[in-house]
């Protein structure tokens, strides 16, 4: 089994509509049941129950001031300490990042004659469709991928600063932090969103795929039995 931790606040995990359609695209790139936690149902006692052998963390649209998902110290431990193959996307990144010492922030604002992509967050610089992100280091999470990829981006904050644990992967024009990995541990982060693939932009499937064979591989290297691996389904992903 897989674990999806959708990381915006209750209210919106209660409405969002999105958490289970990227749940039925993990499963079929996964080729395993995913199960969907909000990150306050998220500790170390939950993950003994549900023993999961890859963990996925959602996007988020709410800004981390208007909510605690920064300072809950049970999912905390879990990105830090559960021995699982781990990637965050989007604000998910973000928030690994931030557990693992990292700076986070909003890209910047815009100048006068710059158009603005989006209402969400108007006056902000943000990466706002598709975009290409240059890969920067060999990693399998970009296995059979070129030096080039092209990718969904919704986001107008970003990390500043990597913490002193991680390794910079990825990068695009306006964000420096695209992908990084943890050092020691197969814990990831993108920026970008890799679970929002389309039929035209498939990019984001390999790095799912990707991310899915280093879990499998962490786990049975670890003692723990993974999965036998599936074949995924084609289907197409809605954009989000």
């Amino acid at each position: 089994m897989i674990l999806y931790v959708g990381t915006d606040t209750y209210e919106q995990y209660r409405k969002s509509a999105n958490l289970f359609q990227v749940r039925n695209t993990l499963e079929d790139i996964a080729g395993d049941a995913c199960v969907v936690l909000h990150y306050k149902q998220v500790n170390l006692r939950t993950m003994a129950q549900v023993q999961p052998w890859a963990i996925c963390h959602s996007g988020s649209g709410t800004d981390y001031k208007n909510y605690d998902v920064l300072r809950d110290s049970g999912y905390r431990r879990v990105v830090r300490e559960f021995d699982v193959a781990q990637i965050g996307f989007c604000g998910g990144h973000q928030i690994v990042a931030k557990f693992f010492g990292s700076r986070l922030g909003p890209m910047r604002k815009l100048k006068p004659s710059e158009p603005d992509p989006s209402s969400y967050h108007p006056g902000y610089l943000k990466e706002w469709g598709v975009y290409p992100v240059r890969i920067l280091k060999a990693d399998p999470l970009f296995r059979g991928l070129g030096k080039l990829i092209k990718v969904q981006e919704y986001h107008y904050w970003e990390v500043k600063r990597l913490g002193p644990e991680l390794d910079l992967l990825a990068s695009s024009r306006d964000c420096h932090v695209q992908a990084f990995r943890h050092r020691t541990k197969p814990v990831y982060g993108t920026q970008f969103h890799p679970e929002n693939y389309s039929d035209a932009y498939r990019d984001g499937a390999k790095v799912l795929e990707n991310f899915f064979g280093i879990a499998r591989s962490h786990r049975e290297s670890s003692g723990g039995i993974a999965p036998a691996e599936q074949a995924p389904r084609r289907r197409r992903t809605p954009r989000a």
